[in-house]
């Protein structure tokens, strides 16, 4: 504690102290700005995601209240995320063929284009659950291949000394987006209509296109596979990569679990709107908000103090605080105690994705990162199809409570095993040397540099 005396003699110092602390913590969260390429993919994607949670808000309030079912809440999810499970790997190939930036380019036009439609449908008259069902089919498709293609672009926007921090960071716009996202679309769908929301989003995708057109690049480069590797062959080499070491085994099993039986958790927070707290479209958009805020503060946290966390502790760590609770979620329907309870699982399930993403990232050699990007995304969003139909068919069979303490039972059933089989193994600090693939050699790369102006 200060003494009067030396909070009037010492005032300059103090003031100082704390002003470079603050500068200092701000400088080190958003260090990854300081790159141009990255910091126009931060503010379009911040704008564009916004467009997205106004669309995700929207479509889930639009399907319960058609049908008040929450299995087809489950089935819409599964279309649009069944996708991403027979292409992500075949995507994470071609994301380390061609140029990223182009690629992404031609995804998210084509996410603005469906966004339109979707928009033009209700507006039409004519957006049934079938017509849903099939545009959300048709985005999954595209995020199949855009999801591990801007995840293994960061590296080339930030460089390796800032990986961590940019991965981090492209959370915290995530997650910044689902804070606000939800509860616009609750006013906006309140005061106006729903497929305003659906246009917005298409709109939104305008932000991000500019600025990936506004990237420069020295030199970009195409890996071309040698003619004598398939690409059959060449989505093997990065399974092999990633399995031949048992600590990413263990971190891959507690991604799969945290999918199915942790993040599919979201699919009935419509339900528990309607149902628990009787409450509209507001209280939905409260709820994820809510939930947003926690993600959000796990990612600012995560930026703020990366490379100084211990990635095995956090891992497990995020896994307690997100199963505590889910559990606090399904046995005490208290509407504060609700919303308190998903700041803690969006901080839980965040700040374990993210440790888990950092630390792929972080151990992945430039060449595969498209291919092992793509076996993350499979394990992360072209699972989660499944869990959120069991989650659905869950809460319709045995009600809302029972559904959210199984798959939290579920969950730590598997993660208690994993954590005493990883405490046994050294901290991993370096990736298995590519030439120790099980299979052999990684393919031949041609490289093809396509000098810029």
């Amino acid at each position: 504690m200060f003494s009067r005396a030396t909070l009037i003699t010492d005032r300059p110092r103090i003031l100082s102290t704390y002003s470079h602390a603050i500068t200092g913590f701000f400088s080190d969260t958003f260090r990854s700005l300081r790159h141009r390429n990255y910091r126009l993919f931060f503010w379009g994607q911040l704008i564009s995601l916004v467009g997205t949670w106004l669309q995700n808000t929207a479509q889930g309030w639009l399907v319960y209240s058609i049908t008040h079912d929450s299995r087809t809440l489950g089935i819409i999810s599964f279309v649009g995320s069944a996708p991403i499970l027979f292409l992500s790997l075949y995507a994470g190939t071609i994301a380390d063929e061609l140029p990223k930036r182009k690629l992404l380019i031609i995804t998210q036009a084509a996410s603005g284009v469906l966004a339109f439609v979707l928009a033009g449908a209700i507006w039409g008259n004519f957006a049934t659950v079938v017509v849903i069902g099939v545009i959300a089919f048709m985005l999954g498709v595209v995020n199949a291949f855009d999801l591990p293609t801007r995840q293994a672009f960061v590296i080339e926007m930030a460089g390796k000394e800032d990986l961590t921090n940019a991965v981090a960071l492209n959370s915290a716009i995530f997650n910044g987006a689902r804070l606000i996202g939800p509860a616009l679309a609750a006013e906006i769908i309140a005061f106006t209509s729903i497929p305003i929301c659906f246009f917005l989003n298409g709109v939104s995708y305008i932000a991000v296109i500019v600025g990936l057109m506004m990237m420069r690049f020295t030199n970009e480069r195409r890996r071309r596979p040698s003619k004598k590797i398939s690409r059959l062959k060449s989505m093997r080499v990065g399974l092999d990569y990633l399995f031949s070491n048992p600590q990413l085994r263990a971190l891959m099993v507690l991604v799969v679990a945290m999918t199915i039986f942790g993040w599919s958790y979201t699919v009935n927070l419509p339900v528990v709107a309607g149902e628990i707290l009787k409450g509209d479209a507001s209280t939905y958009g409260l709820l994820l908000s809510a939930n947003g805020l926690g993600a959000l503060l796990a990612a600012l946290s995560q930026a703020a103090f990366a490379g100084r966390l211990v990635a095995r502790k956090m891992v497990f760590f995020g896994i307690v605080v997100f199963v505590l609770s889910l559990l606090a979620i399904a046995f005490i329907h208290v509407y504060w105690v609700i919303l308190l309870s998903l700041v803690g699982t969006g901080w839980g399930i965040i700040t374990f994705f993210i440790t888990a993403n950092t630390t792929l990232q972080r151990r992945v050699p430039d060449d595969l990162r498209g291919r092992v990007m793509g076996i993350y995304s499979l394990s992360f969003a072209g699972l989660f199809p499944f869990g959120s139909l069991f989650a659905g068919y869950l809460a319709h069979q045995f009600g809302l409570s029972a559904a959210f303490a199984i798959n939290a039972g579920v969950l730590t059933v598997i993660a208690i095993p994993v954590y005493f089989f990883v405490r046994k193994l050294p901290i991993l600090s370096v990736a298995p040397n590519i030439s120790e693939v099980v299979l052999g050699e990684v393919p031949t790369i041609q490289e093809e540099t396509i000098v810029k102006g």
